[in-house]
């Protein structure tokens, strides 16, 4: 697949943040509650979810940064820079601070004298860190600032900067899957394949840096480093690494990547096969259990409930079939472990307090992540199917972005 041209990209996601700035942003705000929201920032310390609100050539902060989001009683809205004037800024902000005439609190008292909000939004949380960007130094000048009479209408912006991150417009989307998505599918599909894999030469880290090289390539870069393990047949280890592949293995990988400013988390498993042969009957049988737990995992999501309960519905649902299964899911899009509800952890198989208890929204993104275990009877021993995609929860229910639909197991001859 081609990469867009580094300007095409720009243009798109500067296309994409203007429509949600004008069509998103204030019904975020009105659902949320937050009349003004201000996202502080200094240079080499920026906010979180600055990157996520500027184009994409305004790389940092000059300085000091203020962008002010107004919605008033009667619907109107307002984006504004009280930054330094910056002409990259105003195809999508109001420039509202002139620093030859006025320092910038000058700036924020007169908007809030303008405005008279009764709730300010500022980014402290104690549960999502994308949402707790405001620094103590800019704390401590926002309360000076704000003095008596706004100081106190401060509330925090988590509610608002979760919905800001997690939600997804049509457009975005439709980017995941025929752009997006299909870049992390083509690397993982050359990666595990005969042109890359010599059983008995190739190291489950040449496929590591293989896939490395690859985002490099294309100008992208990993938003992690790839991780890529094996199976063995009478080795207990479920994810050997650094290990020469063998004929009979089953390899796993775990990757992910950033293109037009949205992440991509997914997990692909292959069998290197041994004199052409397919992969023996019970590993193919534990792959359809696993694809199983995927539809029973998409089944449960439901909007409105919170990610503790999507986790014990799919987890009931894969116990009623007496399916040995782990889910540990997690929201995705401008950040791979992004905000909003946590739906299980790798770690913690039970009810998680805090991010476990946010509710499912529609259109939002998510790493369908998952495992199960399964006695293979050509191996005498249970094997782990380790899948994830990233999947869209859009119009009531949960949509691969992948053309090809859910995970097929990969047999390298």
């Amino acid at each position: 697949m081609e990469i867009k041209s580094v300007k095409e990209q720009y243009r798109i996601f500067d296309e994409l943040l203007k429509k949600r700035i004008d069509t998103l942003m204030p019904k975020l705000m009105k659902e949320t509650g937050i009349d003004l929201w201000l996202v502080l920032d200094r240079e080499y310390n920026e906010d979180p979810v600055f990157c996520t609100l500027v184009p994409k050539l305004v790389k940092n902060v000059s300085r000091q940064g203020l962008l002010a989001f107004s919605l008033m009683p009667d619907g109107t809205f307002e984006a504004l820079s009280l930054s330094r004037p910056n002409p990259r800024l105003w195809d999508h902000y109001v420039q509202a601070y002139n620093p030859k005439e006025e320092t910038q609190c000058e700036a924020l008292r007169n908007l809030l004298e303008r405005k008279n909000p009764s709730t300010i939004g500022i980014n402290i949380s104690g549960e999502c860190p994308m949402c707790d960007g405001l620094s103590k130094t800019m704390y401590d000048e926002l309360m000076d600032c704000l003095g008596e009479t706004y100081a106190p209408r401060t509330i925090s912006a988590e509610k608002l900067c979760t919905r800001w991150l997690e939600t997804r417009i049509p457009e975005e989307i439709e980017y995941y899957k025929t752009d997006i998505y299909p870049i992390a599918v083509q690397v993982m599909d050359e990666a595990f394949s005969s042109k890359c894999i010599v059983p008995g030469k190739t190291t489950t880290a040449d496929l590591e840096w293989y896939m490395m090289q690859r985002f490099e390539e294309f100008g992208l870069g990993a938003w992690f480093a790839p991780d890529v393990d094996s199976q063995r047949k009478g080795e207990s280890d479920e994810r050997m690494v650094g290990q020469v592949i063998q004929p009979g293995d089953l390899i796993h990988c775990d990757m992910g990547t950033t293109y037009l400013g949205l992440r991509t988390d997914s997990q692909r498993m292959a069998y290197i096969s041994v004199n052409g042969e397919d992969a023996p009957e019970g590993i193919r049988e534990a792959f359809k259990t696993c694809n199983r737990f995927q539809d029973i995992v998409r089944a449960s999501f439901k909007t409105g409930l919170t990610g503790n309960e999507i986790f014990e519905k799919a987890i009931a649902g894969a116990k009623a079939e007496g399916i040995e299964a782990m889910l540990y899911s997690h929201p995705i899009g401008f950040y791979g472990h992004g905000a909003g509800p946590i739906i299980g952890l790798y770690d913690h198989q039970g009810f998680v307090e805090g991010r476990g208890e946010a509710a499912l929204h529609d259109d939002t993104c998510y790493a369908l992540e998952l495992n199960i275990r399964q006695y293979v009877p050509e191996w005498d021993q249970k094997v782990c199917i380790m899948l994830e995609e990233t999947v869209a929860y859009t119009g009531g229910e949960v949509q691969f972005l992948d053309p090809v639909g859910r995970t097929k197991l990969m047999v390298v001859k």
